[in-house]
């Protein structure tokens, strides 16, 4: 399994892209954001790893799902249920 890689950023070129480069490989690229979104492969680096990355401050690691901690209320499954989510409330399923 291909392992994820983080992208940064590490500026910006006169056409106001934003030029990307990978903290594990040399991947870099640049990026032009809606409504006019481009991308520019610049170097492929490892071409078969996830590459993520953000910006604004926000960072998101592996996330754990868990079963609920205690039972679903009645009125909560229907709730679902009446939304669309089909809910068997079968925490060994």
């Amino acid at each position: 399994m291909p392992g994820t890689h983080e992208m940064v950023l590490t500026g910006t070129v006169e056409s106001g892209a934003e030029e990307w480069s990978c903290l594990s490989c040399e991947r870099r690229m640049l990026l032009r954001w809606p409504p006019h979104y481009e991308k520019l492969v610049l170097e492929l680096g490892d071409e078969n790893a996830t590459h993520v990355g953000g910006k604004g401050g926000v960072r998101l690691g592996a996330v754990d799902v868990e079963p609920a901690a205690r039972p679903v209320a009645e009125h909560d499954i229907r709730w679902l249920q009446d939304n669309g989510i089909d809910w068997d409330n079968d925490a060994s399923a």
